[in-house]
C-alpha cells in the first residue's frame, strides 16, 4: 500500500495542488467520490463505498481506509458528545455521593489530559485485531502533530475548577477536545505523508465502530477518574493488605481479638465489610479517611459499584498499577497517555497505603510501609485513639475501620484492640 500511495501521489500531486485540494479530497474526486467530506468531523460527513466494482484492490483499500480513519476520529468525537457529563448525570451523582470535604481546586487541563489519556485507544473496536491496534499506535507515535492534538497538555491551565463542581467544567473540556479531534483528523486526511502512515500495510480494515460501546468505554473510564479525584478531595486513601483474605482471617482462628474483623462472605462486587478482596492477587483493599479513620466505607463502595460508576478492579487495582508505575519510573500520579507505549495510565490515581506487618505493635504511629510515599502521604491526622472501648477502664486502642495490620493477629495481654466497624 505504501508503494502504491507514493506512486499515486507523485503522479497526481501537481494537479491536486493546482486544484488546491488536499490529499483525501483529491483522491476521492479522481475516484468519483467527491461528495464525501472525509476530512471533517460531523455525523454523516463521510461514508464508505458500498460498491467497489471497477476499482483495483489498492484503490478499493485506499477508499475504505479514508472512511475507516475518518470513522475512528469521528467515533471519539461522538463518544465524547454522547457521554453524560451533566450535573444530573453520573458525574454529578458521583460528586454528590462522595461529597468532597476539602475545597480543592484543580486546573481543567488536568481533567482534559485525563480524558485524552484514554479516549483514543478506548474507542478502537473491542474486536479490533492486534494489527489494527499496532498500526494505529505506530501511526500516532510517528505523527507528533496528530498525537499532540489527541493528547494535549497545558491547554486549559488557566481554567480552575472546584472538584465539587467539576461537572460545570466538563462542558468546556468536551468542546476543547472535540476541536482537537477535528484538527487531528484534518492533519491525517489532508496530508499525504501522515495519511500514508495511518494507512500503511493495509492494516486499517476493521468492523465499523459501535458508538454505544465507544460511549460506554469512555464514560466508564471518565467516571472512575472522577471517583478517584473526589476521594482525594475527601482526604481518603486506598489501603492495601498483601497476602490477606479478610474472610479467612475472620474464620480461621488466627485473630487474637475476637470479632475484630467481621466478614462472613463477599458480595457480588467482592465487598465484605470495609474491604474489597481480589482473589487473583490475594490482596484486600479498603478506603481510609485520614481525618476520620474509624469511618467504614462499605456503603460508599456498594453505591459506587452497584451504580456502575466504577468497579473494584478499575478503582483499586488501577490505583495500585498507577502507584507501581510511579515507583518504578518516577514522576507523578497524573492521568496521562504514555507517549512511548501509548497505554493510558493512572485513570484511577488515588494514593495507595500498604499496611505494615513489621510494625512494632507498641508503636501506634507505625501503620504503613514507605512504599508509594506511605510514611508521609498515608499519615492519619491523629494516632490510634486510647479510649474505653475495652470497657472497665482497660487500656485499649481503636484501629481504623479498614485496618489489616499486625494488631489483628498479635497478642497484647494488657491492651484491648477495638474496631469501629
Amino acid at each position: 500500500m505504501t508503494e502504491y500511495l507514493t506512486v499515486w501521489w507523485q503522479a497526481n500531486e501537481p494537479e491536486c495542488t493546482q486544484q488546491n485540494a488536499t490529499f483525501v479530497s483529491c483522491y476521492q474526486q479522481m475516484a468519483g467520490w467527491e461528495q464525501e467530506q472525509c476530512d471533517q468531523t460531523g455525523p454523516n460527513m463521510c461514508d464508505y463505498p458500498k460498491d467497489f466494482t471497477g476499482y483495483t484492490p489498492q484503490e478499493a483499500y485506499t477508499l475504505y481506509a479514508i472512511f475507516a480513519i475518518w470513522q475512528w476520529f469521528e467515533s471519539i468525537y461522538e463518544a465524547i458528545e454522547n457521554a453524560d457529563m451533566s450535573a444530573t448525570g453520573p458525574i454529578g451523582k458521583i460528586v454528590k455521593t462522595i461529597n468532597p470535604e476539602v475545597p480543592t481546586t484543580q486546573p481543567l487541563s488536568d481533567f482534559l489530559q485525563a480524558l485524552t489519556a484514554f479516549a483514543p485507544l478506548l474507542t478502537l473496536p473491542a474486536d479490533a485485531s492486534k494489527a489494527l491496534r499496532s498500526i494505529t499506535e505506530t501511526a500516532m507515535r510517528q505523527s507528533p502533530g496528530v498525537l499532540k492534538q489527541l493528547n494535549p497538555t497545558g491547554t486549559l491551565d488557566s481554567e480552575i475548577v472546584q472538584i465539587s463542581d467539576i461537572y460545570n467544567g466538563l462542558g468546556i473540556i468536551k468542546t476543547t477536545y472535540q476541536q482537537n479531534i477535528s484538527t487531528a483528523l484534518a492533519l491525517v486526511q489532508q496530508n499525504f505523508t501522515t495519511f500514508s502512515i495511518f494507512a500503511a500495510n493495509g492494516s486499517f480494515i476493521a468492523p465499523r465502530a459501535s458508538l454505544q460501546a465507544d460511549t460506554q468505554n469512555l464514560t466508564a473510564a471518565l467516571e472512575t477518574y472522577v471517583v478517584a479525584q473526589c476521594l482525594a478531595g475527601s482526604n481518603i486513601v486506598i489501603t492495601l493488605a498483601r497476602d490477606t483474605n479478610p474472610q479467612a482471617l475472620a474464620s480461621n482462628g488466627s485473630m487474637t481479638t475476637k470479632d475484630l474483623i467481621s466478614c462472613d462472605s463477599y458480595d457480588q462486587y467482592g465487598v465484605c465489610s470495609a474491604w474489597w478482596y481480589d482473589p487473583g492477587t490475594n490482596a484486600a483493599f479498603g478506603l481510609l479517611s485520614l481525618s476520620n479513620p474509624q469511618k467504614n466505607y462499605y456503603d460508599l463502595m456498594q453505591t459506587l459499584f452497584s451504580s456502575g460508576w466504577t468497579t473494584g478492579a478499575d478503582l483499586f487495582l488501577g490505583a495500585k498499577a498507577c502507584a507501581d508505575y510511579v515507583a518504578v519510573n518516577g514522576g507523578n500520579r497524573n492521568s496521562a497517555l504514555d507517549p512511548v507505549t501509548l497505554v493510558p495510565r493512572c485513570i484511577s490515581n488515588t494514593q495507595v497505603c500498604v499496611w505494615d506487618d513489621s510494625c512494632n505493635i507498641e508503636d501506634s504511629r507505625c501503620e504503613f510501609t514507605s512504599e508509594y510515599g506511605g510514611k508521609n502521604l498515608c499519615k492519619p491526622t491523629k494516632d490510634y485513639l486510647d479510649d474505653n472501648c475495652g470497657g472497665n477502664g482497660i487500656s485499649s486502642v481503636m484501629v481504623p475501620a479498614s485496618y489489616l495490620g499486625p494488631l489483628d493477629t498479635t497478642q497484647q495481654s494488657d491492651v484491648t484492640v477495638c474496631n469501629s466497624s
